[in-house]
């Protein structure tokens, strides 16, 4: 029964940056290491996209993927906040798009009316009007469109391996008995196999009867 919005979590992201920066690290680890155990993060931007250093992703079957994406070019550090993707390729493409929409026009924003979270318009009743995107995820354990997808391909990859299994199979048996025939004198052809065509060399003329 928890709502929030995404002018609450840039307020969050915005507090952790000016009030914890010693925590700045945490959020820019592309992988840690438990004991053996490696963890890689979520947040493909990371890797991917120039600048990336942090923050946070989340996922539930009813808010679908989320982030906070910060980064930081030429000493300016912009935040996107992406709620209600239907799948993490979709969640760091909106926040990519966004981040550098902000990089791109930051001082042409800069020079007009200066906005501030306090200043952006929300309606009143945002958190009433909040709904469910869990039809949309694509989420194996959401009941989304993924899951018969999913097991579709997955029946496809083990039908053709017991094809695959089932000719190896056969051409194995196949061969035997040509094995044998061919190393062993006595040995007959298998029931259903066709013995090999053995060419003849036709007969010469008849010798001459001795009176």
């Amino acid at each position: 029964e928890q709502l929030t919005t995404a002018r609450d979590l840039a307020r969050l992201a915005a507090a952790l940056l000016t009030e914890y920066p010693q925590y700045g690290p945490l959020w820019t680890m592309a992988d840690m290491h438990v004991g053996r155990i490696r963890i890689r993060t979520h947040n493909a931007l990371l890797k991917l996209y120039e600048g990336a250093d942090g923050m946070k992703t989340g996922f539930t079957c009813d808010s679908g993927y989320n982030v906070v994406a910060t980064a930081t070019r030429d000493g300016h550090r912009l935040v996107a906040v992406v709620l209600g993707e239907a799948s993490g390729h979709a969640r760091s493409l909106r926040a990519a798009n966004l981040l550098e929409h902000g990089f791109q026009y930051r001082g042409w924003q800069a020079a007009q009316r200066p906005v501030t979270l306090a200043s952006l318009d929300m309606a009143g009743d945002a958190r009433s009007a909040a709904v469910s995107v869990r039809d949309q995820v694509m989420g194996y354990a959401c009941g989304g469109r993924k899951r018969p997808a999913v097991a579709k391909v997955r029946q496809k990859r083990l039908d053709a391996a017991r094809q695959r299994a089932a000719g190896k199979a056969q051409a194995a048996a196949l061969a035997a008995p040509v094995v044998a025939r061919a190393t062993g004198p006595a040995a007959q052809p298998a029931a259903g196999v066709v013995p090999p065509i053995v060419p003849v060399a036709p007969p010469g003329p008849a010798a001459p009867a001795k009176k």
